[in-house]
């Protein structure tokens, strides 16, 4: 029963393989692509072989091109320098303990901005009121002048 259960917890895990009699050309044609790109010649029915023939003719007629140096000089001067992201995390929790020595500047901070969008909500709310006792007062318009 151990091994049984074992065997039903690792297969849970692993994408399932279907036999190559329920398999559809495309997959059989997919892992044999693969295998030939990892460099083995792939054993397949005589409805792929042409198709997997083609495969190979093209990968090795297009081999890989190498890097050239100036790309390779760009990447290693990218890799060794520091990055934009790392340049402003460190800026940001520079601020942030400029900041925190003078607890005063973040409570006055916090005032005005909760200020500011309590101006910003009243502004937008009497605008709103405006607006809508305006269209209240013209009346429906029909095209008709009264």
């Amino acid at each position: 029963m151990r091994g049984a259960d074992r065997g039903a917890s690792s297969d849970s895990h692993r994408p399932r393989r279907r036999s190559l009699q329920t398999r559809t050309p495309a997959e059989r044609l997919d892992e044999a692509v693969d295998r030939l790109l990892t460099g083995s010649q792939p054993a397949v029915g005589p409805e792929l072989a042409a198709l997997v023939d083609a495969a190979s003719v093209l990968r090795s007629a297009l081999a890989p091109l190498p890097a050239g140096t100036r790309f390779e000089a760009r990447l290693a001067s990218r890799l060794a320098s520091p990055s934009t992201v790392a340049q402003i995390v460190a800026a940001l929790g520079e601020a942030t303990r400029r900041e925190l020595r003078h607890p005063g500047r973040i409570l006055i901070t916090g005032a005005v901005s909760s200020a500011a969008v309590g101006v910003g909500f009243t502004v937008l709310a009497r605008r709103r009121g405006s607006r809508r006792q305006a269209d209240a007062g013209r009346g429906p318009s029909n095209g008709r002048e009264a």
